[in-house]
């Protein structure tokens, strides 16, 4: 992805920072309400908009592969965001950064204009891609694919944890430009991420050190044999040590998981914290618009209100699922650590039993080093991992008492 310049090119139509438009569709796409903004900036009049897809307002520069992957999430009951290009009926284009959700009888799209670290990025490459479909007759799917390996070439896991970086950056964003002071939750979820990206690496460096120094207990067996009844002792202990590396590549893969759960965890939470506070800020915003001649506004209030209601509930559950997921995964790294203090054991044993021999000492060496630095890798992951995850645990609850 490249970038590009000022926030507001020339030729866009521009609307400021403060203020928000909505539009609420059925669930094909039909535009049944909006609020003045969103007619004003398209330059649609009502009788053009209303009844008529949504995609009245797309701009060609925006992949399709962004609104696959919108309509694959919505169908799944599922809210996304998202960086759109849109053009207004005189052919100007205007960006801004949506939030989709489920609603009563159809979608309602909240929209922001965005300026955060993230929108540059895009907006310079989302031309790029949308010309490479039209050039090699791209599915959507499978422009879908290119995107997802373009955020994995810029660390993100997956849409969702770049979607909710982008929303929180944008909303970040807004306040400064808006003179505000910054959001304490937004910083506290800044931190969260740090750490549960930490978690990932560290319970990767443990799959890697165990992918590296699984073979030492099978180079122990055969150096048992070659010793014959000398190596008796030596046996015992590699079949032990073998047998608790098994269990532990047994909870690897759960290990893992587990980390990976508590980073999706707080992703979700960070999404559905920022849609509820924008949602609040759009009913405020949309109560204070004077009502539109043949436009009666009762029944999006209601509507409004219910969304916002229901997505503040689905935050507040969120943290409480953040810090289920950091003891969840507590508990796993006490097993994972249960694990590691037996192959410990195993590898000193064997350093004891090794020094009695001094037929293939070099040998010997070799492999109680490969050990040590397995154990010690181990050791220093889990440590790292324990502080972490009790960080996380004490900032979920933090988050909880300030949502309460």
């Amino acid at each position: 992805m490249t970038g590009a310049g000022d926030p507001l090119d020339p030729g866009e139509v521009p609307f400021e920072f403060q203020e928000l438009f909505f539009s609420r569709t059925d669930p094909a796409g039909i535009i049944l309400f909006g609020n003045s903004v969103f007619q004003r900036i398209s330059h649609y009049p009502w009788h053009e908009l209303l009844n008529k897809p949504h995609k009245i307002v797309r701009h060609p520069d925006t992949p399709r592969a962004v609104f696959w992957l919108l309509w694959d999430t919505l169908k799944q009951g599922r809210p996304i965001g998202a960086f759109v290009k849109n053009r207004a009926k005189d052919g100007r284009p205007y960006w801004v950064f949506a939030i989709v959700t489920p609603i009563e009888g159809g979608y309602l799209s909240v929209r922001l204009r965005p300026s955060g670290p993230l929108f540059d990025v895009v907006r310079g490459y989302y031309p790029e891609l949308a010309a490479r479909e039209r050039r090699e007759g791209l599915k959507p799917q499978d422009s879908a694919a290119i995107l997802a390996g373009t955020l994995a070439e810029l660390g993100f896991a997956d849409y969702p944890s770049f979607m909710a970086e982008a929303l929180a950056g944008e909303l970040a964003a807004r306040d400064r430009h808006l003179e505000r002071d910054p959001d304490p939750a937004l910083k506290l979820f800044a931190d969260l991420l740090e750490k549960a990206k930490a978690l990932l690496g560290h319970a990767q460096e443990i799959a890697v050190a165990y992918a590296r120094n699984e073979h030492v207990p099978f180079n122990f067996r055969v150096l048992a044999a070659q010793l014959g009844q000398e190596g008796a002792a030596i046996a015992v202990i590699s079949n032990n040590y073998a047998v608790l590396s098994h269990e532990m590549q047994a909870i690897l893969d759960q290990f893992t998981e587990s980390a990976r759960s508590v980073f999706n965890a707080i992703n979700r939470g960070l999404f559905l914290i920022c849609t509820a506070r924008i949602q609040r800020e759009l009913l405020s915003c949309f109560k204070s618009e004077p009502e539109q001649e043949g436009m009666p506004r009762d029944t999006e209030i209601v509507l409004l209100t219910r969304q916002q209601e229901e997505y503040s509930a689905l935050a507040y559950e969120s943290l409480k699922a953040i810090a289920q997921s950091a003891r969840g995964f507590g508990h796993a790294c006490l097993e994972m650590s249960r694990l590691a203090t037996g192959l410990e054991v195993m590898r000193v044993m064997g350093k004891v039993e090794c020094a009695r021999h001094d037929t293939q000492r070099d040998r010997m060496d070799e492999l109680l080093r490969d050990l040590e630095g397995f154990q010690r890798t181990v050791s220093g992951a889990l440590k790292a991992i324990e502080q972490v995850n009790r960080s996380i645990q004490r900032d979920s609850e933090t988050l909880l008492a300030r949502a309460a």
